[in-house]
């Protein structure tokens, strides 16, 4: 910590204030130096001495004389700190001496020296029981010579260069991702002397503790930045030993541990402040460290593989089941989580003994999986990339969510459904089947046959319904309602330019499930009007889109699992699995926060 003496005597430096330099019958004395003046010390210092000089100030002679050195009353200082706006204490006259209180003057003489010595060691730890800003405050009275208005007082306000500790950061988050989640603490070490930089000679030790007002700071805190935090119970945590730091090391660090038990799924805070140093030279900061505590996750959620497209299902066992668009080496992936958050590769969907033997051949990519009449229903489309009039929607079946699923049939195909028949959407409603389907060619509807494996048909082999319900500009498509209302998800622009894809989630909403899907104003998203709900951000996030089917955790919470880039040193790997929460407007719309996925944020809630 920088600290200063500043010496403080009102006046010029002048010897005479009209600019002269006195006569026989304008003698008067004065303090010096005058004005402000600088001394720098050390709360390791054992003695310094101040000197200061009285002077006759005026030409001709005079008798012999006294004057005298006295300290301010408590008065005097209220009346300047109440003039300055300042907080100063009176330094106790027993931390300090004057060599001389009491000057005299021969015949002749013009100057006493005068010396003010203390020890800035004992003024430091004066200065640590209180905090008090002390200050040496002394006036110059004499009853012969006249005394200047403000050169007659001093005002020593001290300070010093005195070695403090802090936390290295003001604010940490910590992940309750098991039991017990040590925490590392880091401070630092921080002495300056005269401007330079002293590295730490001592073995010592401080401890943490929690402020007696931490509900006070939480209620601060969570004002100051529009959060809901409530205040980390004590049973949850442990404050360890505290933080240690070795000679020669300007950096300490200390463990505390967090405790997941009777944690709720909620944002906690936990203020810190460093407290009994054992060097009774070393101060510690009066800071707070705010410890952001929660059941959290981080994005991405999947990382070992690129998992494009996903979609997900609970199935009869209790867990979920992720799916996602096939890679060179993997055909289609199959994860497992009971959470949400934690995943487990299992196997592929496909193998080279089930894979598709559908005309065209090409990619398997943009699953969906549903459970009807006791069989797990998986959707896929089979094209070749950029082979608009090679592409179609099949569907394959298995007892388990595991697979084997077979056969591999066609339902919806380019001959009699157009270009782009892939992406595809099931929703069930009121006994009905439906199939949602299209990428940037048109997003169009068809109702199913009660077993989910056909197109159902009139006497006449034609679809019962085929109906476009958006434009050219969406793929992706998926359906949520709520409140009344069908939320039909959709992705824009470029999935796969790596550091280039433009790709986002938008959305538009109607009343009945097949439409017609508006945006805000009333545009329809037939006109390719959309809403945004994601994006991404340019920096870390690339093109996050094509989502999962919404799923509402036990809380009522609505999450969304999409895919992304993630963006490092300039480049991009795979499209990486993310999940976020929806929020939703106080008029019913949809966003992920702020419009881009979020680093991390507290998981779902699932009871069992």
């Amino acid at each position: 910590m920088a600290g200063l003496i500043l010496i403080l005597s009102c006046g010029s430096d002048n010897d005479d204030p009209n600019g002269g330099t006195g006569n026989a019958t304008n003698l008067y004395l004065q303090i010096q130096p005058s004005g402000l003046n600088v001394v720098e010390v050390s709360s390791r210092e054992d003695s310094h001495v101040v000197p200061l000089q009285v002077k006759v100030i005026g030409n001709g002679t005079h008798s012999d004389f006294t004057a005298q050195i006295n300290s301010w009353t408590e008065d005097d200082l209220v009346a300047y700190n109440n003039k300055e706006k300042k907080s100063y204490a009176l330094l106790p006259s027993s931390l300090y001496s004057l060599s001389s209180k009491e000057l005299a003057f021969k015949q002749g003489e013009t100057v006493v020296d005068v010396e003010i010595k203390f020890a800035p060691s004992n003024v430091f730890n004066e200065f640590k029981k209180h905090g008090s800003e002390y200050v040496i405050a002394l006036k110059l009275t004499c009853d012969k010579l006249k005394i200047r208005d403000r050169q007659g007082d001093i005002l020593l306000p001290i300070s010093f260069d005195y070695p403090i500790i802090h936390f290295a950061t003001s604010v940490a988050e910590v992940s309750v991702t098991k039991d017990q989640v040590p925490v590392t603490i880091n401070t630092v070490f921080d002495f300056k002397e005269n401007g330079k930089a002293i590295t730490n000679p001592w073995n010592f030790a401080c401890k943490f503790s929690v402020p007696a007002n931490a509900e006070e700071l939480v209620a601060a805190y969570n004002q100051s930045y529009k959060t809901s935090c409530q205040l980390l119970p004590a049973n949850n945590y442990d404050l360890g030993e505290g933080a240690s730091f070795q000679t020669g090391n300007n950096q300490g660090t200390g463990e505390i541990t967090i405790k997941r038990e009777g944690l709720a799924v909620v944002s906690y805070l936990l203020p810190l402040k460093l407290d009994e140093c054992s060097n009774e030279g070393v101060v510690c900061r009066d800071e707070i460290c705010y410890l952001q505590v929660g059941k959290t996750y981080s994005n991405p959620i999947i990382t070992d593989k690129s998992v494009p497209d996903p979609c997900v299902i609970r199935a009869n066992d209790g867990y979920f089941y992720l799916y996602a668009t096939h890679t060179d080496k993997y055909w289609m992936p199959i994860y497992r989580s009971k959470d949400l958050v934690n995943w487990e590769y299992l196997r592929t969907a496909f193998t080279n003994a089930t894979k598709p033997t559908l005309p065209g051949g090409g990619s398997f990519w943009a699953p969906e999986i549903k459970y009807i009449n006791g069989k797990y229903v998986l959707y896929f489309s089979w094209a070749k990339m950029n082979g608009a009039d090679v592409s179609y929607t099949a569907v394959a079946t298995s007892d388990s969510p595991l697979g084997p699923f077979v056969p591999s049939i066609e339902l919806i195909g380019n001959a009699e459904f157009g270009s782009n028949a892939i992406d595809q959407f099931y929703y069930e409603e009121d006994g009905k089947k439906y199939m949602f389907f299209g990428s940037f060619k048109g997003i169009f509807v068809v109702e199913l046959a009660d077993d989910g494996l056909s197109v159902k048909r009139d006497i006449n082999g034609k679809p019962v319904l085929k109906k476009q319900v958006c434009g050219n500009a969406f793929e992706g498509t998926n359906i949520y309602k709520k409140d009344g209302y069908y939320y039909l998800f959709a992705s824009i622009g470029s999935c796969c330019a790596g550091v280039n894809s433009s790709y986002k989630v938008v959305v538009g909403r109607s009343t009945n499930l097949l439409g017609p899907y508006l945006d805000k104003t009333g545009k329809d998203m037939l006109n390719n009007a959309w809403e945004l709900v994601l994006e991404g951000d340019g920096q870390k996030w690339i093109g996050p889109g094509h989502n999962a089917e919404i799923i509402r955790d036990d809380e009522g919470t609505d999450w969304m699992i999409y895919h992304s880039y993630v963006k490092k040193n300039n480049a991009v790997g795979g499209r990486l699995g993310m999940l976020d929460r929806l929020h939703w407007s106080a008029d019913g719309w949809p966003t992920i926060k702020k419009c881009v996925p979020s680093s991390s944020d507290l998981i779902p809630v699932f009871y069992d």
